[in-house]
C-alpha cells in the first residue's frame, strides 16, 4: 500500500497565528516551526509498504516526519513541485507550507502592512540550519513587484543578526515607503494658564465654591501665546511606489485675537498689548479691557472681580458677585446677587430681590424695572420701566419717565429731582419720593458724629479722673501746679494731662471733618419732585426736612420748597 509521508504539520494554514497571554494581551507568534523550507528541501514523500510498521522513521537524513496520510493525489500548488525520480514533493523556495487536504502550498515569507507601507520577511532557520540569502528576499520582492526596497546592507546586517545556534521567529524589514507629512494650519498654544481653580478655601476649611477665578488679568507685554507656524503638506508613497496623500489638517489649537502682538524677542512669542484681560470665545483668545463673560455668572464662572470693565452676556444669578473697577453691562437680569461698579451699571432687563439683591455704582445705573431691590448711584438713576418695593438712592437724579414708568412702594431719594409717570397706587401704597438729601454725605457724617462722640467722651472722662486725683486747681495753671506736687504724683499728672491734650486734639480734628462735610450738604440747585401724570394717595412728598402726605390723587404736579417760607408747594408739571 501507498503512504505519504508529511515532514510539515499539515494542522496550521497560516504563518502566525494570535495568541492571548495570560495578561489578556494579543500576540502574533509563530504556527509551526517545522512548516519553514528551504529551496529543493523534501516537505513530503510517497511511500509502498506492507505494513505501516515498515515506514522508515529516518527516511531522509535529519528529517522528522510530522505525520502519514493514506496515499491521494495532491497537488503541488505554486512553489511546490513534485519529483517523479524520488517520489517526493519539494518546495522550489525558501518559505512556509501548508496543506488544504487537496494540496500542498508553499507561502511567501513575504508580508506586506496593512496601509502599504512596509514589507517584512519573516525568517526561522529550516531543519537544515539554512537562512534565506539576499537574492531570495530580492526574487520576494520583485514578484510582488515592491519598488520601495531598503539598501541592500541594511538587509543584510538584519540576516547576520539571526542567531541559527538558538533559532528564533523573526521579522525583518525589507521594503519601507515614506509615510506622508500632514501639513497643518497656523496656531497658538496658550502661555497662561486657562483652568479654573476648584474654588476657595475658606478660614472654617469649607470651600467656597463661588471663587474660581475666571477671570484672567493681564498686564501689557506679558507672554499670552505661542505661535506653532504652519506646515505645507507633503506626500508619501506606499511600498509599490503608489503615491500617498498627504492631509492639510485643522489643528486643535487656539486663534490670535484683539490686542495680540507679536512679542520683540522671539518671532514666535506673542505678548498683550494693553493691560487688560483674557477672554477665550470659542478656540480664539483675545486680550480686552473689558471682561467679557459669555452666558450667565454661574457657578462656572464663579464671583467676577476685575480691575476694569465688565460685560456679561446673560444675566448674574442669585447669591453671586459683580465688582468692576470700571463699568458693568448685564445683557438679562439681575437675580438676588451683588453688583458693584466703580463707572456706570448698566442692566438691559430686570433686578429682582428677595434677599440680598444690592446694586452700587459710582456712576449712572440703568435698568428696566426694580423688584425689591436696593440701589445706590453717585450719578442718575434710569429706570425704563418701574420701581417697586425698592429702596433707591441717586446723589443726582432719578427718572421714570417712559410711558408705564412708575414707582410704587418703597423708598425714591434723590439729592436734586425725581421724575416719575406714576406714584403709588389705586390701593394707596405708602410710596416715599425725597429730595434735597446727600444719603452718602449724610452716612460720611454721621460716621464722623460717631467719632466725635467718642473723642469727646474721652476728654470729659479724662478729665473727671484729673479732678478726682488732683481738683479744680490742676487746671488753672497745669505747670505750675505739676512742680508743687510731691515727685510720685507729678508723673502721673503728666501722664493724665497730656492724654487729656491728645483726646482734645482728636476731638477738634473730628469737629473740623464735621464742618467739611456738612459744607458739601449745601445744594448746588433747588431740589424738586415732578410726577407727570398722576400721584395717588399714600405717596409721601419730602423736599429737605418738609414732608407732604397725599390724601388725594393729583395729575400733572411738580414739588419744590418755596425758599422764603421753607415749605413744599406745588404748581403744573411743564
Amino acid at each position: 500500500m501507498k503512504k505519504i509521508i508529511l515532514y510539515f504539520d499539515p494542522t496550521v494554514n497560516k504563518i502566525l497565528t494570535e495568541n492571548i497571554t495570560e495578561e489578556g494581551e494579543k500576540k502574533l507568534v509563530l504556527s509551526s516551526p517545522k512548516n519553514f523550507v528551504y529551496a529543493s528541501e523534501i516537505v513530503a514523500r510517497v511511500v509502498t509498504v506492507d505494513t505501516e510498521e515498515q515506514i522508515p522513521t529516518r527516511l531522509d537524513p535529519g528529517n522528522d516526519y510530522y505525520n502519514i496520510i493514506d496515499f491521494q493525489t495532491i497537488k503541488a500548488d505554486t512553489g511546490i513541485y513534485f519529483d517523479e525520480q524520488n517520489q517526493c514533493y519539494k518546495s522550489s523556495a525558501y518559505g512556509f507550507v501548508v496543506f488544504d487536504g487537496q494540496k500542498i502550498r508553499w507561502l511567501s515569507p513575504l508580508t506586506i502592512s496593512k496601509d502599504k507601507s512596509k514589507a517584512y520577511y519573516s525568517v526561522y532557520p529550516t531543519k537544515t540550519g539554512k537562512l534565506p540569502s539576499y537574492t531570495d528576499i530580492e526574487e520576494a520582492l520583485h514578484g510582488y513587484k515592491i519598488l520601495a526596497r531598503i539598501e541592500q546592507q541594511k538587509i543584510e546586517e538584519q540576516l547576520k543578526a539571526i542567531e541559527l545556534g538558538n533559532p528564533r521567529f523573526t521579522r525583518i524589514l525589507v521594503a519601507q515607503g515614506r509615510e506622508p507629512a500632514h501639513g497643518h494650519e497656523e496656531y497658538f498654544l496658550p502661555l497662561i494658564n486657562l483652568s479654573k481653580k476648584a474654588g476657595e478655601i475658606k478660614s472654617d476649611g469649607s470651600i467656597d465654591f463661588k471663587e474660581v477665578g475666571s477671570i484672567i488679568e493681564i498686564k501689557k507685554y506679558q507672554d499670552i501665546l505661542r505661535r506653532v507656524p504652519a506646515v505645507k503638506p507633503a506626500d508619501g508613497y506606499d511600498v509599490f511606489g503608489d503615491k500617498i496623500f498627504a492631509e492639510f489638517l485643522r489643528h486643535d489649537g487656539y486663534y490670535k485675537g484683539d490686542n495680540i502682538e507679536q512679542g520683540k524677542e522671539d518671532e514666535n512669542i506673542f505678548v498683550s498689548s494693553i493691560d487688560g484681560c483674557v477672554d477665550v470665545d470659542g478656540k480664539k483668545i483675545s486680550v480686552l479691557p473689558v471682561a467679557y463673560i459669555h452666558g450667565d455668572v454661574n457657578y462656572d464662572t464663579g464671583n467676577i472681580d476685575f480691575d476694569g470693565s465688565v460685560h456679561i452676556t446673560g444675566s448674574v444669578l442669585p447669591g453671586f458677585t459683580v465688582k468692576a473697577r470700571g463699568d458693568i453691562i448685564i445683557e438679562k437680569n439681575v437675580d438676588d446677587a451683588f453688583i458693584e461698579a466703580q463707572g456706570d451699571i448698566t442692566v438691559k432687563m430686570g433686578v429682582v430681590g428677595k434677599e440680598n439683591v444690592k446694586l452700587t455704582a459710582n456712576g449712572k445705573i440703568t435698568v428696566k424695572y426694580l423688584l425689591n431691590a436696593k440701589v445706590e448711584a453717585a450719578g442718575d438713576i434710569v429706570i425704563e420701566d418701574s420701581i417697586i418695593n425698592s429702596d433707591v438712592f441717586s446723589n443726582s437724579k432719578i427718572s421714570v419717565i417712559a410711558r408705564q414708568g412708575k414707582i410704587i412702594g418703597g423708598k425714591a431719594t434723590a439729592l436734586y429731582e425725581i421724575q416719575v409717570n406714576v406714584s403709588g397706587s389705586p390701593n394707596e401704597t405708602e410710596t416715599l419720593l425725597s429730595v434735597g438729601r446727600n444719603l452718602f454725605i449724610e452716612k460720611e457724617l454721621a460716621a464722623i458724629h460717631k467719632e466725635i462722640a467718642k473723642w469727646r467722651n474721652a476728654v470729659d472722662e479724662t478729665m473727671r479722673k484729673l479732678k478726682v486725683s488732683f481738683g479744680e486747681a490742676v487746671f488753672d495753671n497745669p505747670k505750675e501746679f505739676i512742680s508743687k506736687l510731691i515727685p510720685a504724683k507729678q508723673k502721673s499728672c503728666l501722664l493724665m494731662l497730656k492724654e487729656l491734650s491728645a483726646n482734645n486734639k482728636e476731638l477738634k480734628k473730628m469737629m473740623e471733618q464735621s464742618k467739611e462735610i456738612q459744607d458739601k450738604l449745601k445744594l448746588e440747585r433747588e431740589p424738586c419732585i415732578i410726577i407727570k401724570n398722576k400721584a395717588y394717595p399714600g405717596t409721601i412728598i419730602s423736599i429737605k426736612k418738609n414732608t407732604k402726605r397725599l390724601e388725594s390723587p393729583i395729575d400733572n404736579v411738580k414739588y419744590y420748597e418755596d425758599p422764603d417760607e421753607k415749605i413744599i408747594r406745588f404748581s403744573p408739571a411743564v
